[in-house]
């Protein structure tokens, strides 16, 4: 019977090295990873390392020698037998096809720093007619197995994605026979038969010692054949399989031991490459060669032959694929990866650096694809709106959310007084809704493939209030120590109204995460900000069972929250909120603040990977404070605007008040 795991990847040539690395990435993604590689005590031994991380429940060991038709059909047949498809296919394996000695190889190919091609001088090496022939069925002939073998599995995936790992060296530039070139560049007559015939060749004049004259590599002939063809594959791929996502890439000069271990990179910065294309959205780009974090310049010239293949305003720009920054201007195609070492909001000070520099002043089109996507709710007027102004400036692509559809337009319109309104989108939101919540999640899995920033900022107050009353108080309400005499302002305070305030300050944000989760997971750094009060403290409530509960951090679960909150429903109902510990006033909108506190805190506990954590914005000039607070929505807004652009590393599960942690 076939296990029920969400998602399932296959890594070959995974004891060792990037493949290694890729499984431990993948599988801490909460992916099902079956680690592959002909070495079966190796194999063991690579998983038994990833047992260290907590792992040994998401990695699976199977052999694979991807040379051997047999060993293919075994492993097909495990996969179909205990997960019964694929989501994920990695072709990772690779030889060099020449041996050398390891001292010499170093001295020759140790590029300066990363971006520097290695430099190439003469080095002993033994290139026979078998190593090449064994490089070519490893690197090349064992990726074509490895899809024809898979292709059925990975056709019952949602989002099949597949990965070869090829290298710079692939490019057809490192080949000078011209014959071959046309071959392999000519996308529109390229075949599996057309590539095989270009090695066959090769290998015929390898066998006849007429490399050089017939224009192959003098270095690494076989090694930079078989990722050129590798390359080329994965075009007759993508155009064969348009429902998939299948792309190669060059991870960089990688400290392995094909390279002796001499690279630049880290095995883990090498695997977080290949991560990226793995996890691409389903409108990303297919058929494409990445050298490192870009679209390599083979591709670029291809593109740019054919400017009808993409329309790229509807394609980039629509889609707002994630990971890409694209520039159009002077009719060349610029395409950028935003570094993930620097954090959010560098990346966004970077992508409006490069559009506004003078290199740019000429542009005559500018069409961003946002690295950062941030979701906040409540957001057509106040501090959400604001935030929302605070967040586009920064370059961060913005969901604003609201009930309003009229109102929410407006907002959109205000925005687009600051240039803003390529940089928001609006879509219409009940939080107290799952239907329109489940509509929002499907707008942004279609529209973005993953969220970064999640700001639930919706919310009531629960009661019907005076304002000219509230006004006159003439008091700061999130100060310490201020007594309010409530029966003077509060109207009316009904059943309907506490139960409407519940549903929409606690479980509203509860619905947002739970249906927006899977797309803040794809996150490189996932943020969710949950807007609470100072009211919100526990302090607020003198039911010592309900403070009891909430405190205890170690135990708190939802369900306990949940009964909190159905117990303080229950006595709002019986009209014994008094005799039962719970504020007399306002006292909806303090117990679920004091939830969403609480429920901050056991998230964070849940995502050890996400930053989330709650704060009271300081007593703000806004609708639900009648306008009389003391602060402006922008300096409100730049509270909420610091949590969502902390840096990784930071604490998570924190009350903050305006920008201090307070204790809950």
């Amino acid at each position: 019977m076939a296990e029920a795991t969400h998602r399932i990847a296959v890594v070959t040539g995974a004891n060792k090295g990037i493949g290694l690395e890729l499984c431990r990435q993948l599988a801490l993604k909460g992916i099902m990873v079956v680690l592959t590689a002909r070495n079966e005590k190796r194999g063991v031994e690579a998983v038994e390392k990833l047992k260290k991380f907590g792992l040994s429940d998401r990695v699976v060991f199977h052999q694979l020698d991807v040379t051997d038709t047999t060993s293919v059909a075994s492993l097909a047949d495990f996969i179909k037998t205990r997960f019964e498809k694929i989501d994920i296919l990695v072709n990772n394996a690779g030889i060099l096809g020449a041996t050398a000695d390891g001292d010499a190889m170093r001295a020759i190919i140790r590029p300066a720093k990363e971006g520097d091609r290695p430099v190439r001088g003469s080095v002993n090496m033994a290139q026979t007619y078998e190593l090449a022939e064994e490089c070519l069925r490893t690197n090349y002939n064992g990726a074509k197995l490895m899809v024809e073998a898979l292709i059925t599995l990975l056709n019952l995936s949602d989002s099949p994605r597949i990965v070869n790992v090829s290298s710079y060296m692939g490019k057809l530039k490192e080949i000078p026979n011209e014959w071959a070139k046309g071959v392999l560049s000519d996308a529109e007559s390229l075949t599996e038969e057309r590539i095989d015939m270009v090695l066959n060749e090769f290998l015929k004049d390898l066998k006849d010692g007429s490399l050089e004259a017939k224009g192959w590599p003098a270095f690494m002939p076989a090694y930079i054949l078989s990722k050129a063809a590798l390359i080329a594959y994965t075009r007759v791929v993508a155009k064969k399989y348009p429902s998939l996502r299948i792309n190669c890439v060059c991870p960089g000069y990688v400290k392995t031991d094909i390279n002796y271990n001499d690279g630049v990179l880290t095995v883990e910065e090498g695997a977080e490459r290949v991560l990226r294309l793995t996890q691409l959205p389903n409108e990303g780009p297919s058929g494409l060669f990445f050298s490192r974090n870009e679209v390599s310049s083979v591709d670029k010239i291809y593109l740019e032959a054919h400017p009808k293949r993409i329309d790229f305003k509807s394609y980039f720009v629509a889609q707002m694929l994630p990971i890409w920054l694209l520039v159009n201007y002077q009719g060349r195609y610029d395409y950028r990866f935003i570094r993930p070492e620097r954090n959010r909001l560098q990346n966004s000070l970077w992508s409006q650096k490069l559009c506004s520099s003078s290199s740019m002043a000429e542009a005559t089109q500018r069409h961003f694809v946002f690295a950062v996507i941030a979701v906040i709710t409540g957001a057509n007027k106040g501090i959400g709106l604001e935030l929302c102004r605070q967040l586009a400036l920064k370059g961060i692509m913005v969901v604003l959310t609201a009930r309003n559809e009229k109102r929410s337009v407006e907002a959109v319109e205000k925005l687009k007084e600051f240039g803003l309104s390529d940089r928001v989108v609006f879509h219409q939101l009940d939080v107290t809704d799952t239907t329109s919540v489940a509509s929002l999640a499907d707008f942004i899995k279609t529209r973005f493939g993953k969220l970064d920033i999640l700001v639930n900022n919706a919310g009531i107050i629960g009661c019907t209030m005076d304002g000219d009353a509230f006004r006159a108080l003439g008091v700061d309400l999130t100060a310490e120590g201020v007594e309010v005499d409530w029966s003077k302002i509060i109207l009316t305070q009904t059943n309907e109204q506490a139960q409407e305030c519940v549903e929409t300050n606690y479980y509203g944000p509860k619905r947002m995460v739970e249906a927006l989760i899977t797309l803040l997971q794809l996150s490189d750094s996932p943020r969710i900000v949950n807007v609470s009060s100072s009211a919100g403290r526990l302090k607020r409530i003198t039911n010592e069972w309900a403070k009891g509960v909430l405190s205890d951090v170690e135990s708190l679960t939802e369900e306990r929250v949940d009964g909190v909150l159905n117990k303080f429903m229950k006595d709002f109902k019986e009209g014994a909120l008094e005799d039962n510990g719970w504020p007399a006033y306002l006292s909806a909108y303090v117990a679920a603040k004091v939830a969403l506190n609480g429920y901050t805190r056991l998230l964070a506990k849940k995502y050890p990977s996400f930053l989330i954590n709650c704060v009271c914005p300081g007593y703000v000039k806004t609708d639900i404070t009648f306008n009389a607070g003391f602060l402006t929505v922008e300096e409100g807004a730049e509270s909420l605007l610091r949590l969502a652009l902390l840096p990784d590393g930071v604490p998570s599960g924190l009350f903050f008040f305006r920008n201090q942690v307070s204790p809950f």
